[in-house]
């Protein structure tokens, strides 16, 4: 201990002689206040400011993300024609229920006729093209080459499946 902490612990009672003045306890708890609503005040200002910069890095994802993402990754990754408008939402279901029912029809005799099954492997590679035009139009933004190209191959493929249907009852009737 040094000196100076023995002799203000040997003459502590000197040194309390001086009491504080009228209206201390008063001025003391008013700059305690003080002091309290400028911390209250500072913590506000500290989260209000935490906030808009959550507020900004959020925005600024949600813009940059989709730009840098592959469009592959996400689950939805396509369009189909009927996601654009109600007009080529008819026009979609037309070519699907004529095809599907020419498809019903291909079905039987893809297992027999090797003509038949040369059609098929065609019409599933026209599929396979619409199901990446399908893509294309998701990444494209609804462009107008892809919607044509679209009812295009609906077309060819409803086509394909007529010119096999007439040929093979044209052949059916003169065996």
């Amino acid at each position: 201990m040094s000196e100076l902490e023995k002799y203000l612990r040997d003459h502590r009672d000197e040194f309390d002689l001086a009491e504080p003045q009228n209206g201390h306890a008063e001025r003391f708890a008013l700059k305690l206040e003080k002091q309290l609503d400028g911390d209250h005040r500072t913590r506000i200002l500290f989260w209000r400011i935490a906030a808009s910069i959550i507020i900004l890095v959020v925005l600024s994802l949600s813009i940059w993300l989709p730009k840098t993402s592959n469009s592959e990754n996400v689950q939805y990754s396509s369009l189909s024609l009927g996601d654009i408008s109600a007009e080529f939402a008819e026009v979609e279901n037309y070519y699907r229920i004529r095809l599907n029912e020419g498809y019903e029809k291909l079905e039987a005799l893809s297992a027999t006729d090797p003509e038949v099954a040369a059609y098929q492997k065609e019409l599933d590679n026209l599929s396979a093209i619409y199901t990446d035009l399908e893509k294309q139009l998701y990444q494209s933004g609804t462009h107008e080459q892809v919607i044509q190209a679209m009812i295009e191959n609906l077309r060819l493929r409803l086509t394909l499946i007529e010119n096999l249907e007439k040929k093979k009852s044209t052949e059916s009737i003169n065996d």
